[in-house]
């Protein structure tokens, strides 16, 4: 599976009070407590239930 290639999904709070879901392009990396460019900020990055937890990384990086 191209994982690398979907999209992501956060939950944000506004700066208003309310929450909305949001959907990020493929290779965008956010993480909870992020403060995005509309001052929206980053509360929850619900994953998806077909990652799995033994899979093994991507990229190695050795120094």
């Amino acid at each position: 599976m191209d994982s690398w290639r979907y999209s992501m999904w956060a939950y944000v709070k506004r700066s208003d009070g309310r929450t909305e879901e949001r959907e990020f392009p493929a290779g965008v990396y956010i993480e909870i407590g992020d403060i995005l460019e509309d001052g929206a900020v980053v509360i929850d990055l619900p994953y998806s239930d077909d990652i799995d937890d033994d899979a093994e990384a991507m990229v190695l990086y050795d120094d």
